[in-house]
């Protein structure tokens, strides 16, 4: 008998913060993106990076000279296949929490919403940093996970399906 052979059809868009608070995490940053680049056998893949929060553009480089508009490039995520993962501190490495920062992260979420199903936010700080920042608020809208083996478990399970956007709690109860 033959059996077709499995084709992964997962189209992964990483998005990694850089400059400001995330020089401190460039190396890990560049970990994560070989990681899901390389590793995951995935249908296709694309990278982008940002600083704070993606409004207008992502850029295609980490110099951030080469650029593509948001709207093009959330219009070109596949809503069947598609999953992001964003990667960034959402201000807990400062400790300040900006309502502007947040009501431009919470209408970048909700362009993504309008496309893909599975999004992650991998924090590179511990959780226990979140609290009273832009994060911790951000963690209410959007699964957010730590940068440890636990948070990056948890996070092939959000992107598997296993949890959801809106109402996400961890075993811990936690957001």
């Amino acid at each position: 008998m033959l059996v077709a052979p499995r084709v992964n059809r997962v189209e992964l868009t990483l998005l990694l913060d850089v400059d400001g608070s995330m020089v401190a995490f460039h190396r890990l940053g560049e970990r994560l993106r070989l990681t899901a680049m390389r590793g995951g056998r995935l249908g296709r893949s694309h990278l982008y990076y940002f600083h704070n929060c993606p409004l207008d553009f992502l850029y295609c480089d980490r110099t951030r000279t080469d650029y593509e508009r948001l709207d093009r490039v959330v219009a070109g995520l596949s809503p069947r296949h598609g999953a992001v993962v964003i990667f960034s501190d959402g201000g807990a490495a400062r400790g300040g929490y900006s309502e502007e920062r947040l009501r431009m992260t919470e209408r970048f979420l909700g362009q993504l919403r309008s496309r893909v199903r599975y999004v992650v936010w991998v924090n590179p700080m511990p959780r226990e940093r979140w609290g009273g920042t832009t994060a911790g608020a951000i963690a209410l809208r959007v699964p957010m996970v730590g940068c440890d083996r636990a948070g990056l478990q948890r996070a092939m399970k959000i992107l598997r399906g296993r949890f959801m956007m809106g109402g996400f709690r961890d075993e811990y109860g936690a957001n």
